[in-house]
């Protein structure tokens, strides 16, 4: 699999809610905080977002979808100066599904879901996203309505099979909207480099065969260029060394069969270690706890 689809099935996603609200006239409403990453679209009209944490808030426009895979509390309204009422007074109860109504819902149309992500893989990903991932309506986000399209169909006519249905496409929305920031974005990490395609081939052979013995030379091969500009533009793009990408990336796939109760001395050798001793240390650095102790909190 390429980098991202690795991580992603690291995180067991999980579409958990689907549904939406419908607002016209005067409204706001605040969120708490949440465990959940939330990821929708402005299906109709226009209206604010402020979340903790983001640098300003956000206008968002029909067509228009946004994430928020950080967790924080957020005001979303039609003016954010009014006050916000609890979500609990809309939301609380609602069936799966629903298009909840906001001053009988008029204007304004906003519906996505909600995603587990398990385990602690998931701030390898989470980590390097902002409070909020906002994607402007444009041709390139044609898929992306496309899919949500469907989901409101889906929602609306509520035939035999809508929900599982709209959660299905929901797992699809996020991939979708992480697949474009990717393409859009500036920002530092290894999903940005991603989109570079020298860095991009070297983080690909990473995922390809972690047991390899690589070095900053042959992953420099892999990117077709020097020992001393990849080790550079590699840092400059991912924010870390090769080596410590490498070493990390091992010890989330020793994590997961740890998880699964494989023994130690399998999992460093199939990892490219050649000794338990050596494996072990660079888990705790990396972890912060030995093996045992991890497999022993799973």
């Amino acid at each position: 699999m390429d980098p991202l689809s690795d991580v992603i099935s690291f995180l067991r996603l999980r579409s958990y809610l689907v549904g939406g609200f419908e607002a016209g006239g005067n409204w706001s409403v605040g969120f708490d905080a949440h465990d959940a990453v939330k990821c929708y679209t402005v299906a109709d009209g226009a209206c604010w977002i402020a979340v903790d944490g983001a640098d300003e808030p956000v206008f968002l426009q029909s067509g228009d979808c946004f994430m928020l895979p950080r967790g924080q509390p957020f005001q979303i309204a039609s003016d954010l100066n009014l006050p916000p009422d609890d979500w609990r007074h809309y939301f609380l109860g609602a069936e799966e599904g629903a298009l909840v109504k906001l001053n009988e819902g008029r204007g304004v149309t906003v519906l996505g879901g909600h995603f587990a992500l398990a385990g602690p893989q998931a701030e390898v990903l989470l980590g390097v996203l902002p409070p909020i991932v906002h994607l402007r309506d444009g041709p390139e986000s044609e898929t992306l309505r496309w899919t949500f399209g469907l989901m409101r169909q889906e929602l609306i006519a509520l035939k035999p099979g809508a929900i599982l249905v709209a959660q299905q496409l929901a797992c699809m929305i996020f991939i979708q909207a992480l697949r474009l920031y990717l393409s859009e974005s500036k920002r530092i990490g290894w999903l940005f480099a991603l989109s570079d395609q020298r860095i991009g081939a070297a983080i690909r052979a990473i995922h390809r065969d972690p047991a390899q013995r690589w070095t900053v030379e042959t992953l420099a091969m892999e990117a077709g260029m020097s020992r001393s500009g990849f080790a550079a533009h590699f840092r400059k793009l991912v924010g870390e060394a090769p080596i410590e990408y490498l070493t990390k990336w091992r010890m989330l796939l020793a994590g997961r069969r740890l998880e699964h109760g494989e023994p130690i001395g399998p999992i460093a050798h199939a990892l490219g270690y050649d000794s338990e001793s050596a494996f072990r240390t660079a888990f705790k650095r990396v972890t912060g706890s030995s093996p045992r102790q991890y497999a022993r909190s799973f």
